[in-house]
């Protein structure tokens, strides 16, 4: 379906064989989230991910237009976080304006097939917008790499255009080890081995610059900045100025684009 769809095709083949980036803004309000995706795209960010909180807080029929207005040009992509009514949700995102709703993976094919239903309805009726639509992969609770890739294989056959590897925040603060071992990177890189050729691959969960360029060389294109900004840390820096904000998104994409 998105080769009969080319404003589609034309995002998900960049984000397949290009570095991408995207920025998660993971804030409570509309004000700081439009400061953080500014300094974001400013510094040459790829997509915008309307964050969990900022969707939850402000309300998706609210943030999605507004960051439409705000940034014209601009890949949207919406973090739901949904677990069920994948449908409803998928229209509401795309009818703010939104590119791409990333849903769970664990509410299962059903659910994938419904928002992709929506995905396609509104390719139809927008030639010239590319709508995709990405599935949320939870690591370690759908771990290890055998049951991600088989979780990823079922979403990309459900018409899913790409799967996220999400290392759990709680999971990772839990167990701080988690995140310091190459579980993220094994997962992922067995994923894209598997689906890699057709959909695109994400890796999110407070990655650093040092993990990203790990991935980078193992053949990995699309990365997700976290609230750490790429340092090894668990710190949050939306709170920054946007011109540190912005200069530690650049360095991001200048050292792992270089790996």
């Amino acid at each position: 379906m998105t080769a009969s769809h080319p404003a589609s095709a034309r995002v998900l083949d960049r984000l397949r064989t290009e570095y991408t980036f995207q920025i998660s803004v993971d804030v409570d309000n509309i004000p700081q989230g439009l400061t953080v995706a500014q300094a974001a795209l400013d510094a040459g960010i790829t997509l915008v991910e309307i964050g969990t909180p900022l969707c939850k807080y402000e309300g998706v029929r609210n943030v999605v237009p507004v960051f439409r207005q705000r940034f014209p040009k601009a890949l949207l992509l919406a973090d739901m976080k949904t677990m069920d009514g994948g449908g409803f949700e998928a229209r509401t995102v795309y009818e703010g304006g939104g590119n791409i709703i990333d849903f769970l993976a664990a509410a299962g094919v059903p659910s994938a097939k419904a928002v992709a239903a929506v995905r396609d309805e509104y390719r139809q009726r927008y030639a010239d917008v590319p709508r995709l639509a990405f599935a949320d992969i939870l690591l370690p609770l759908q771990g290890p790499a055998s049951v991600a890739v088989d979780v990823a294989e079922s979403m990309v056959e459900a018409g899913m255009d790409g799967v996220g590897l999400h290392l759990q925040l709680d999971a990772r603060r839990a167990d701080p080890g988690l995140w310091a071992s190459s579980y993220l990177a094994d997962v992922a890189q067995a994923v894209f081995e598997r689906v890699g050729k057709v959909a695109s691959v994400q890796v999110v969960g407070g990655l650093s610059i040092e993990q990203a360029s790990a991935l980078a060389k193992a053949g990995l294109r699309a990365f997700v900045i976290s609230g750490n900004m790429g340092i090894a840390d668990a710190g949050s820096r939306y709170g920054l100025p946007a011109d540190e904000i912005g200069a530690l998104i650049r360095t991001f994409i200048a050292k792992v684009s270089a790996a």
